[in-house]
C-alpha cells in the first residue's frame, strides 16, 4: 500500500510515500481503506520521537481517519464491512489502509461528509471534553476561545455556542475573526490589531470570563488567566505558540480561579496508560451528542484546507506556521 514512513525519528520534511506492507489485523480490530486522514501539531513530535508515547520503527503517522471497514475481526459489534466509519488510531493514518480498535472506531451517519466528518474526531471532542468534563460550562455564562480560526478552536467556538454560552472568539487577523463570527461568535478580538485584555474588559464590561479554552499557551493564556472572574476557569488543551505560560499560583489563590488541563489522548489510548476500553462508553456518548449538534445545525465542521497525501510536508508547515483556518486535511484515497 502506499503509506508515508517513519524509518527513525526525524524531521518531518524528511518523511517520504513509499510502498509499505498493509498493518496485521489486531484482535478485536476493524480494518480500514482510508479516505482522508488529519494533520495537528502532535504529529510532528511524534515523528520526532518527542511526543509522550514512541511508537516502534518504522511506523506511519496518522491518528485519526475517516473511511469504509475493509474486514472486521471475530467478535466485533461496532461496525460492519462497507460501513463508513471515524476511527482514532493514535498512528498508521496516513496510508492507503489503517487498522483500529474495535473501542475507538464510530459509524457515521450518512449526511456527514467524509471531509467533515473527520474534524468531529479529536478537536470536537477535545472542545466538548474541556468544556463540559472539565469546565463544567452553564449556558449563560461567559466562553473566551484563545486560536478561534484553528480546528480545535473553532469546535469550541461551535460547542459553546450549542451548550448555550456567549461566545468570545480571539484569533489572528480579521479573516480569521470573521470565520470565527460565521460559525457562531457572539465577538471577536483580533488579538493581532487590539490588546487582548483591554478588550475583554471593553466584552465584558470589565466583569472578566467564567471559562477560557486555551491551545496556544504562552502570553495569551497570562493575560486570559488574569481575566477570569472569582470562580473562573481555564482549560490549556495545548502549546501551540511553543511557549508555556507562567502561571503564578498566587493569583489562583486571590481569585478563587483555577488552571485545568485536559488531553483527550488518554480516554482513548494515546498516553503511556491505555484506559480506551475504560472510557469507551463515555466517548461515544460524546459522539452521539455531536451527531445530533450536526443533525440540528449547531456545528458545521470547516473542512478548509484539504492536500493529497504527497504533499504532507508543505501541509504540516502551513499548520505549524498557523497561517490555516479549521483543520488540515490529507486526502489519501486517489
Amino acid at each position: 500500500m502506499r503509506a508515508l514512513v517513519c524509518h527513525q525519528f526525524c524531521d518531518y520534511h524528511d518523511l517520504r510515500v513509499e510502498d509499505f506492507p498493509t498493518p496485521v489485523l489486531p484482535l478485536h480490530g476493524v480494518r480500514i481503506a482510508v479516505e482522508y486522514a488529519s494533520l495537528s501539531f502532535s504529529i510532528s513530535l511524534w515523528i520526532a520521537g518527542k511526543y509522550q508515547v514512541k511508537p516502534s520503527l518504522p511506523f506511519v503517522p496518522g491518528a485519526e481517519v475517516v473511511g469504509r471497514v475493509l474486514e472486521i475481526a471475530p467478535g466485533v459489534t461496532a461496525c460492519e464491512p462497507g460501513q463508513r466509519v471515524l476511527a482514532l488510531i493514535g498512528s498508521g493514518g496516513f496510508a492507503e489502509q489503517a487498522v483500529s480498535p474495535e473501542a475507538t472506531v464510530y459509524p457515521l451517519p450518512d449526511e456527514i461528509a467524509s471531509d467533515a466528518a473527520l474534524h468531529l474526531g479529536v478537536s470536537y471532542c477535545t472542545a466538548y471534553g474541556g468544556l463540559v468534563w472539565r469546565a463544567g460550562l452553564q449556558a449563560g455564562q461567559t466562553l473566551l476561545v484563545l486560536a478561534a480560526a484553528g480546528g480545535a478552536g473553532l469546535a469550541a467556538v461551535e460547542v459553546g455556542k450549542a451548550l448555550g454560552a456567549r461566545v468570545i472568539a480571539a484569533a489572528g487577523g480579521p479573516e480569521k475573526c470573521a470565520i470565527a463570527h460565521g460559525h457562531g461568535a457572539d465577538a471577536t478580538i483580533d488579538y493581532r490589531g487590539e490588546d487582548l485584555r483591554t478588550a475583554i474588559r471593553r466584552l465584558t464590561d470589565g466583569q472578566g470570563i467564567d471559562v477560557v479554552f486555551d491551545p496556544v499557551g504562552g502570553e495569551f493564556s497570562e493575560v486570559a488567566l488574569r481575566s477570569l472572574r472569582p470562580g473562573g476557569r481555564l482549560v490549556t488543551i495545548g502549546f501551540a505558540s511553543g511557549t508555556m505560560p507562567q502561571i503564578q499560583p498566587n493569583i489562583l489563590l486571590v481569585k478563587n480561579i483555577a488552571v485545568v488541563g485536559f488531553n483527550f489522548g488518554a480516554y482513548i489510548g494515546w498516553s503511556p496508560v491505555d484506559e480506551r476500553v475504560r472510557y469507551e462508553s463515555r466517548v461515544r456518548a460524546i459522539f452521539k451528542q455531536l451527531f445530533e449538534w450536526y443533525g440540528q445545525g449547531y456545528i458545521r465542521p470547516l473542512a478548509a484546507q484539504i492536500y493529497p497525501l504527497e504533499r504532507f510536508a508543505e501541509a504540516q508547515d502551513a499548520l505549524l506556521g498557523r497561517s490555516t483556518v479549521g483543520k488540515v486535511v490529507l486526502r489519501i484515497a486517489c
